[in-house]
């Protein structure tokens, strides 16, 4: 005869009668997938530019119909209340229209002073890393333009193209290798029918 453990038993005698256990498993694994495909999903949609410029709110840019995504960059601001360099007013508006001379000295000192501030921070550990990599795979490192070395001109669509032409003469002049212009993307107009 085969010995049973001693307790209370249901009626096919197996013992533990009367209760379920009222543990259930959830299968993690689906759900964490689903998850991860969300989060990547949702990253996607969100990262559509790397640059993120503020608008201020006395700029009302100008639009375009051809555009290109912008690079990290230093920004003039030409609006009228002054003329910015990073949110930093260097100018005001009506004197930089006013002037005869081309150059802009405040704006071509605050130039200067980002460039000198890029050169430093170029020299830091990163690039030393890139240039020991380059050399190690005997190949010359790609000559792309430094991001202190570009600027992206916000200005109103109002402000007098002399004016503009004034802080491009400038910012040229100050060591700035890249000039790109914030504008707004103009709607696809629909083809008649």
């Amino acid at each position: 005869m085969a010995i049973k453990v001693p307790g209370l038993r249901n009626r096919h005698g197996k013992v533990g009668a009367g209760k379920r256990s009222a543990v259930a498993y959830l299968n993690m694994t689906a759900m964490v997938d689903m998850f991860t495909v969300l989060c990547v999903f949702l990253l996607q949609n969100y990262a559509t530019t790397n640059q993120i410029l503020p608008m201020p709110d006395k700029v009302d840019l100008p639009a375009a119909h051809e555009t290109k995504e912008l690079k990290p960059s230093n920004v003039v601001i030409v609006a009228e209340d002054g003329v910015m360099l990073n949110n930093i007013k260097v100018a005001d508006f009506r004197a930089v229209k006013e002037q005869e001379d081309w150059m802009i000295k405040p704006l071509a000192d605050e130039i200067a002073k980002a460039i000198s501030e890029g050169e430093a921070k170029k020299k830091t550990l990163g690039s030393q890393l890139q240039k020991a990599v380059a050399d190690a795979n005997n190949q010359a490192a790609p000559k792309e333009i430094d991001d202190f070395r570009k600027v992206t001109v916000q200005s109103d669509k109002n402000v007098d193209f002399l004016t503009i032409k004034k802080i491009m003469y400038t910012v040229t002049n100050s060591g700035m290798q890249e000039i790109n212009f914030a504008v707004l993307k103009k709607a696809e107009d629909s083809a008649p029918m």
